[in-house]
């Protein structure tokens, strides 16, 4: 990260890959106004993350109708057309929408109004944009949305975060009580208790022609971002400070309003994104989002490889790209922003971790007894058990993730807790997971946290040895997905798999 004054320029070279495996590194450039909106490398991380609960699924697709307005698809360097995976988003989330048309978070239906507004805000623009989502799901999500207005507590008595989202998306469809908006706008705007919802009271305004309402709650969005706290919990519509902040950029620039809004609230983007080592998917989405609806008020000068363009680079660069080295240079008048973010396998692996969370993998004979992995025989069945140990437990929605060894395959698909499985009644502490995985690659579990749970929980699962030979252990993991920065991880190893 650096900026770059007028007249100077960086210089992209291979070498930023030094310390990476070959053949597997990239870098995601972004030149603009802001670090913080570094969209490149934003795309890049929603691209590669592994997991696909419906809010994920949304996050990852949502950026993708607009990415086309930041930079041409073979600049970012995405391992799939966009188009298609606008279609299969689609696709994947109706496949668990309910009766009711509400959507489940890993299955068919459930009871998160936030989570249903997300979805049908993200299937309205896809319909924007000439992508098919069949008549039938959409009114249903529409009609789920009406009847959560129609019933909805009071904002005093709820926050009233998960009533804005959904007026919001009915407005933007042209159905939203105008009365309903108003009412809030002028009476119970101090009970709508995230800047993220406010800033939707005002856009849903605007759409519906009140704009000196709208203006007025727009401010009133930016001056609720407080500063990110020290200690940011886990919230039930999987937002922080940061994501709120990037929210109210994109809801203010979409919407129109003044300029002195929209840069205030880019400077609490600023701030936010400063102070978070580490970013979710909902945090992430939000701040390309915002990147897109800044870019078009952005007016710089840029010759990038020769090529002079007038907005924002957003750029992904393979080594190979980088042979001959790549020049940059500000040909305008104002300061510019330069974020270089590497990505790839490390040649030395990262260590083991703790940051809130404490991950051990230890594995057993199906009878309970430890056994040492590093020398196991073709076609032994083990059990994997991972123990997650959380000192002070807290609100979260939590991922355990373990990826197999070369060597080894899932013997069976079916997760283990203590006590419901005869064969493993040996385990202790067993959890019952929300959804689980069990893929060619990696076992994956999530669970719901609360602060009333106690420290300690163990997730298993059993693995045959299949094929001889040395291989690498890879690391298990355990993150908290909405707040990134309380994860676990456990060191690599290696094992042997014998005839």
């Amino acid at each position: 990260m650096r900026p770059i004054a007028r007249g100077e320029s960086i210089t992209l070279s291979s070498d930023l890959f030094t310390d990476l495996v070959p053949g597997t590194g990239s870098v995601a450039v972004s030149i603009g106004p802001s670090t913080a909106l570094d969209a490149a490398a934003l795309l890049k991380a929603l691209d590669r993350y592994p997991f696909g609960c419906s809010e994920q699924i949304t996050s990852r697709a949502l950026p993708l109708l607009y990415v086309n307005e930041l930079a041409s698809e073979a600049h970012l360097a995405l391992d799939t057309a966009i188009d298609q995976r606008i279609r299969d988003a689609i696709e994947r989330l109706l496949a668990r929408q309910g009766s009711n048309g509400a959507f489940g978070l890993w299955s068919v239906g459930g009871d998160d109004a936030w989570l249903d507004a997300y979805v049908t805000d993200f299937l309205t623009r896809a319909r924007e944009r000439n992508f098919a989502v069949p008549d039938v799901n959409f009114k249903l999500a529409l009609d789920r949305l009406r009847n959560f207005v129609a019933n909805a507590p009071d904002p005093s008595k709820g926050g009233g975060n998960d009533l804005a989202y959904a007026l919001y998306v009915l407005a933007r469809n042209g159905v939203a009580p105008i009365g309903d908006l108003r009412y809030i706008a002028d009476t119970k705007l101090n009970d709508i208790s995230t800047p993220i919802a406010k800033a939707q009271i005002a856009a849903a305004l605007g759409m519906l022609g009140d704009k000196a309402r709208a203006e007025r709650v727009y401010a009133a969005a930016v001056a609720a971002i407080a500063p990110p706290p020290r200690a940011e919990f886990g919230r039930a519509d999987y937002g922080s400070v940061l994501r709120d902040s990037a929210a109210v950029v994109t809801l203010a620039a979409e919407g129109g309003a003044p300029g002195a809004t929209v840069m205030n609230a880019v400077q609490r983007v600023e701030t936010s994104r400063a102070a978070a080592n580490y970013t979710s998917t909902q945090e992430n989405a939000w701040m390309v989002l915002a990147a897109r609806a800044l870019g078009k008020e952005t007016r710089m000068s840029l010759r990038v490889a020769g090529e002079t363009r007038q907005s924002p680079l957003y750029r992904t660069f393979r080594p190979a790209d980088l042979a001959g080295g790549v020049r940059a240079e500000n040909l305008g008048e104002n300061p510019l922003q330069a974020v270089v973010s590497v990505s790839g396998a490390p040649i030395t692996p990262e260590p083991a971790a703790e940051r809130g969370f404490k991950i051990e993998r230890s594995y057993y004979t199906l009878a309970g007894e430890k056994v040492d992995p590093s020398k196991v025989r073709q076609n032994t069945r083990l059990a994997v058990v991972l123990r997650i140990t959380e000192p002070s437990p807290q609100y979260g929605r939590l991922l355990v993730a373990d990826y197999l060894p070369a060597g080894f395959e899932i013997d069976n698909p079916n997760l283990v807790s203590s006590g419901e499985t005869s064969a493993l009644d040996w385990i202790e502490n067993g959890a019952e997971p929300v959804h689980s995985e069990f893929r060619d690659d990696h076992f994956g579990a999530a669970f719901d946290r609360t602060s009333k749970d106690g420290p300690v929980f163990t997730v298993a699962y059993v693995v045959r040895a299949v094929s001889p030979g040395r291989y690498v252990l890879p690391q298990a993991f355990v993150e908290d997905m909405y707040r990134p920065d309380r994860y676990g991880r456990t060191g690599t190893g290696a094992i042997e798999v014998t005839k």
